[in-house]
């Protein structure tokens, strides 16, 4: 099997970026993410509405949210390709203004056929907003820097998460849930440019790959690499898990389990993504510190699927009135949980960053669709058998834990012998 072991190393730069300009470029890549993230995750905020203004049941309402996923994790191999080939800004910038596109169809789109127009065109645009972040920093900025770049950006993406939960929903409520989305718009377009204008061609690379090369580092090879298999089904299944419950399931399980209204469960979600968003300053500084005592990131990230997966087993057994604590306390190990994407990229060469991170990019949103819309299908089973709405969610999210069981043991029979490099 060919693996991108057999690959050079590509030259390392002359000069790493530092000062105001590497903080500039990291600010205008953040800018992306922060609006990418928000609208990611405002239809858990806004599902009561969306639900109800266009009549939408369970599937159906996992299908709206989930199409952007679907459309996201579709376009995670040409971009991880544009971005070795053509470099971060300009990839990001282009695809921002498809972006901007769709949320302008969901503004002002009157049939559910545009309206869905809409969600998979701000998934095609907003696709490359973390990842081209990650592959600029992966060639342009310290190696000892990886890990507090990447919870920086994932501070940044929170942030966006933060506005998209009760923020989102007061807005919606006053002005009603399209003006959310033409305010989406113009920050959008205000990201495009600011990556534009504000960041450089540093990344690019200037020699050509060889035939040799682009077979090893294809889709499939990259998929088949023993480093690549091992973290696929957790990154499908426990990654992708949580971020198809945050951005959608946690809205309807708060309100039809838990009983909330939906002032309520906007609240636990800024509960939960104000934890998270602490948890990503707390693990910026506490993570390179673990691995210079011993603790790598591949020990780190085993520690935190460990978490999730119990959190999410306990989700669904757990119905009484302090059962909405289980999100903010899950929420302390998805710093680490993200980590997993960054170990995984340091193991091959950089000059193919952008492809062995969009690769599992692409795994964790196709687990996001699979999850989001699979959960609904599951729960209108049940419900179909006979099982009222709460009784349907709550099943649905057992069969999901007991699959994540499986990614996590799997994740640890197939553990490389040895040390790992961090």
């Amino acid at each position: 099997m060919t693996t991108t072991a057999t690959l050079q190393p590509a030259p390392a730069p002359q000069s790493y970026l530092t000062g105001l300009l590497g903080v500039r470029i990291f600010l205008a890549f953040a800018s992306g993410y922060f609006t990418s993230y928000a609208l990611r995750s405002v239809n858990a905020a806004l599902a009561p509405l969306l639900a109800s203004d266009l009549t939408l049941s369970h599937s159906a309402l996992g299908w709206f949210s989930s199409a952007y996923f679907l459309a996201f994790g579709a376009m995670q191999i040409p971009v991880g390709i544009w971005l070795d080939r053509y470099g971060a800004r300009r990839t990001e910038s282009a695809l921002l203004l498809v972006a901007a596109l769709g949320s302008l169809l969901i503004a002002f789109g009157q049939e559910l056929w545009v309206l869905f127009l809409g969600r998979i065109l701000i998934g095609i645009g907003v696709s490359p907003c973390l990842m081209a972040a990650y592959s600029y920093f992966r060639r342009c900025y310290r190696t000892e820097q990886q890990a507090s770049l990447v919870m920086c950006m994932l501070v940044a993406g929170t942030a966006g998460a933060l506005m998209a939960a009760q923020p989102a929903l007061l807005l919606a409520q006053a002005l009603g849930w399209r003006q959310v989305f033409s305010l989406a718009t113009v920050l959008l377009l205000l990201s495009a440019g600011l990556v534009f204008f504000l960041t450089g061609d540093y990344d690019r690379q200037s020699h050509p790959q060889t035939a040799t090369e682009r077979q090893a580092t294809s889709f499939v090879s990259l998929c088949l690499h023993p480093t690549m298999l091992r973290a696929i089904p957790p990154c499908i299944l426990i990654i992708g898990g949580f971020v198809a419950l945050q951005t959608l399931w946690v809205g309807p399980w708060l309100t039809q389990a838990l009983k909330m209204s939906a002032e309520q469960a906007s609240q636990i979600l800024l509960y939960l993504n104000a934890t998270i968003l602490a948890s990503y300053l707390v693990m910026g500084l506490l993570s390179p510190w673990l691995v210079k005592r011993g603790a790598p990131l591949a020990r780190q990230s085993s520690l935190a699927l460990l978490w999730l997966t119990l959190c999410f087993t306990a989700i669904p057994l757990w119905q009484t009135g302090l059962a909405w604590l289980l999100w903010p306390l899950l929420a302390l190990a998805v710093p680490a949980m993200f980590l997993l994407q960054t170990q995984t990229a340091l193991e091959f060469p950089s000059q193919i960053a952008g492809r062995v991170l969009t690769t599992l990019n692409l795994m964790i949103f196709g687990g996001t669709f699979i999850v989001q819309w699979g959960l609904g299908l599951i729960a209108d089973g049940f419900t179909a058998s006979g099982y009222d709405r709460t009784q349907s969610l709550t099943y649905a999210m057992l069969c999901l834990a007991a699959l994540q069981w499986c990614s996590l043991l799997w994740f640890w029979i197939k553990a490389p012998h040895g040390s790992v490099r961090t």
